[in-house]
């Protein structure tokens, strides 16, 4: 064979392996396309599924084995918490059905960010009604959880106004306030359900001391169970309420008001007071039970119980 057919040969080798080649970038090319196509579908639905779950569920659900996400149950130490709009059933009668949704989206959007903030796990909605709870699926330390819940609480609460002026300006005229509860003791919490739909929830009899510790509170109030006030006493200002019966639980439960954060008065200058080296400043108070928010309550009481104080 003369070297001009070998040429020619190895010629034809090297467009056969250059045909194979470019066959081969092509159809990887066409892998790399469909593997990106399926990985953008595949974040949709998780971005779809993480508005559906609180962040701790989400990370255990996606993140997590598949032992960690088919946990049954478990016995645990929780704080839990309830809250609901006061008030709201009378608004759902009276206010056009897109104003009502949009105002109630933006109240559980701004109470759910308060919620992630300090850890908590949100276990539903119901309507305006919340429940979350703190110590599960992560766990830190019953005292960190309850003092977190509680803090959560009240940032919750001083954010109303805001919300109430967001309201108004939607034509809900309605004072917008809100009644908490929070209880502190052992729950089984896990996943419960159906083969075709689970819930991760807590059950319990504390859960439902929680819930009826809401009922019982006033508008504007943050009511906790003693189980609670004993594991946060030394960082939050509270006030005996008398006791509550619940059913189901032999002993009435001791409740207490939470007033706010101790010493956290101290720090901000409080409007309606003003201290000097010859006494005190007390200005002009103007109380409306429908218009005055509850921060501005607080800083009234706070400013009378000072005054009493200094006068004593």
């Amino acid at each position: 064979m003369d070297n001009e057919s070998i040429l020619e040969e190895e010629r034809a080798k090297y467009a056969e392996l250059e045909v194979l080649y470019q066959n081969i970038i092509d159809h990887s090319t066409e892998i790399e396309n469909e593997l990106l196509e399926n990985n953008k579908t595949i974040q949709m639905y998780l971005d779809r599924m993480r508005r559906y779950l609180s962040p701790q569920l989400y990370e255990m659900v996606t993140g997590g084995t598949e032992g960690e996400t088919s946990i049954s149950h478990q016995r645990r130490k929780l704080t839990i918490f309830f809250s609901d709009i006061v008030g709201f059933t009378t608004i759902t009668d009276s206010i056009e059905p897109e104003i009502l949704s949009d105002c109630l989206n933006k109240y559980l959007d701004v109470m759910s960010s308060i919620a992630i903030k300090y850890g908590g796990t949100i276990d539903k909605f119901i309507g305006d009604a919340i429940m979350i709870f703190f110590g599960a699926p992560s766990f830190e330390n019953d005292k960190t959880h309850a003092l977190n819940c509680v803090k959560m609480a009240i940032e919750m609460r001083d954010s109303l106004p805001a919300l109430d002026e967001y309201w108004r300006k939607s034509g809900i005229n309605h004072n917008l306030t809100c009644r908490i509860g929070i209880n502190t003791g052992y729950v089984t919490v896990g996943n419960f359900g159906t083969n075709e739909r689970m819930d991760y929830t807590i059950i319990g009899g504390p859960v439902n001391v929680a819930s009826r510790l809401e009922h019982a509170s006033d508008a504007g109030e943050i009511l906790i169970s003693n189980a609670t006030k004993s594991l946060i006493d030394e960082f939050i200002d509270t006030k005996p309420k008398g006791e509550i019966v619940v059913k189901g639980v032999h002993t009435p439960i001791e409740t207490f008001q939470v007033v706010g954060l101790k010493n956290d008065h101290e720090k901000k200058e409080n409007p309606f007071l003003k201290f000097d080296n010859e006494g005190f400043l007390l200005k002009p108070l103007h109380f409306d039970k429908l218009s005055t928010n509850p921060e501005e309550r607080r800083l009234m009481q706070h400013a009378l119980e000072k005054a009493l104080a200094a006068l004593k």
